[in-house]
């Protein structure tokens, strides 16, 4: 074979080769492209007063957010109502229970939740080095602190924490120790906040937090805000849940629209409305309220983002 015919082989060879890697890599950004197929994620928002209650579900993966009693009177009544809507939603154990801060209305039924749906890999999370005095022992499953910056994977959710800052030592036995917790479902991501937005984490996770999808509004919707106007407006979120708190939706809403000023008017719900869920299949988003525990709608579409009015 002379020269000439081995340059030729080889070139002819790296060619190959060549092709080879692009239709590889063309095949890799289709997969990419390609929408992934999840189970429907619902994000029930349980209506137990003046307290924060959450239901987070996909398929298999169950975690429940806070699930405290309420605040105003520390009845047993929104207590009865947490209980009789998990066991009504079907659940049978508990992937992870995430508690903003140990305050009553956030984080009083530790033990009793653990008790239920606990298992021996269930893993309970706080802003604190140790679970209080007070819930020990668990019955079942581990404790674990969450720091600012910690990432991790439950089931087909992604969770961040995004506050507060790791600056301190926290305690959590005070609002601005709150944990502030981002959930990202395929493209769809939600900010649980507990009562307290640190004022640092718009310049710490700016990117992270831009555009949510889901916004749990801090300190049940009271005054005085417990969240800063920039960071609302970098937030922008499409669907705002209010926890407790029968009278604050439109103070809420004037916060929200009138001095935050975000760019699209959200969808508010708060306990005017009910049990209420929020519905994914990663692509697109809908919402229903006023449920009754155990019902399973196919919920409203919530549109692109519209304009709020200048």
């Amino acid at each position: 074979m002379t020269n000439r015919m081995r340059r030729t082989a080889a070139l002819l060879a790296l060619l190959l080769l060549c092709l080879s890697f692009i239709a590889v890599s063309a095949a890799e950004a289709e997969d990419a492209q390609r929408p992934r197929t999840l189970p429907e994620m619902r994000l029930h928002q349980i209506d137990i007063g003046c307290a924060d209650a959450y239901l987070l579900t996909a398929g298999d993966t169950v975690i429940l957010v806070d699930c405290g009693q309420d605040g105003k009177t520390y009845s047993e009544t929104g207590s009865e109502k947490l209980f009789a809507y998990l066991a009504a939603s079907g659940i049978d154990h508990m992937d992870a229970h995430i508690v903003t801060h140990w305050h009553k209305d956030h984080a009083c039924h530790i033990r009793d939740l653990s008790e239920l749906y606990g298992t021996e890999d269930t893993v309970v999370f706080g802003v604190s080095a140790e679970l209080p005095e007070r819930y020990l022992p668990l019955p079942r499953g581990t404790y674990r602190q969450m720091k600012d910056g910690d990432r991790l994977t439950v089931g087909p959710f992604d969770l961040l924490c995004v506050g507060p800052s790791s600056d301190e030592e926290r305690t959590g036995t005070e609002n601005p120790d709150s944990l502030n917790v981002l959930v990202t479902y395929g493209a769809h991501t939600i900010l649980f906040t507990g009562d307290w937005v640190d004022y640092t984490v718009r310049r710490r996770w700016a990117d992270e937090i831009r555009d949510v999808d889901v916004l749990s509004f801090p300190h049940h919707g009271l005054n005085p805000m417990c969240i800063r106007a920039e960071t609302m407006r970098t937030l922008n979120p499409r669907v705002i849940l209010i926890p407790g708190g029968l009278s604050s939706e439109k103070a809420v809403k004037s916060f929200v629209i009138g001095e935050c000023g975000v760019s699209y008017y959200p969808r508010f719900y708060s306990n005017n409305d009910g049990n209420i869920q929020v519905i994914s299949d990663g692509v697109t988003l809908r919402t229903a309220y006023g449920m009754k525990a155990g019902e399973f709608p196919a919920g409203k579409p919530v549109n692109e983002r519209v304009r709020s009015k200048p």
